[in-house]
């Protein structure tokens, strides 16, 4: 039988996954980290991006794409409460590319806008570039 690691993801408003995973890769604050069965105890920041969860003897990966949130790693345990998560098959790509434009063209326009409006089209584009490294690593798997 593999290594595994029990692992508890969820967001602000529902249980995402709860299972055992031979290891698990999310954007945190200092970088991308593995997080494998028995690794040491952990408490860290994460930023959008994406998160893969490799399930016992399958050959594919759970992958979401997470606007930030908290990892804990203890007692060969893993915890993620990630802020909000989208998973893969329902992201649009089409979409996605459009909302990192319509950000970028408000980022530009930044001088004109308040400082609320300049950390929400911030926050937009960090979740639609996370969505979209989401799709990339997909459909790079597929091919």
């Amino acid at each position: 039988m593999a290594n595994l690691m029990q692992v508890n993801f969820v967001d602000s408003e529902s249980q995402i996954f709860t299972g055992d995973a031979e290891y698990l890769v999310v954007s945190a604050y200092d970088g991308e980290i593995g997080i494998f069965p028995h690794h040491m105890p952990l408490i860290s920041k994460l930023v959008p991006g994406v998160l893969r969860i490799q399930l016992p003897n399958q050959e594919t990966q759970l992958v979401f794409a997470i606007s930030g949130g908290f990892i804990e790693v203890c007692d060969n345990r893993v915890i993620v409460l990630a802020d909000t998560v989208e998973r893969t098959d329902e992201l649009d790509e089409k979409r996605l590319i459009e909302q990192k434009k319509d950000a970028l063209q408000k980022l530009q326009r930044s001088d004109s806008t308040s400082t609320v409006e300049v950390a929400k089209a911030q926050a937009a584009l960090e979740i639609a570039i996370a969505q979209l490294k989401a799709l990339n690593f997909l459909n790079k798997k597929i091919k």
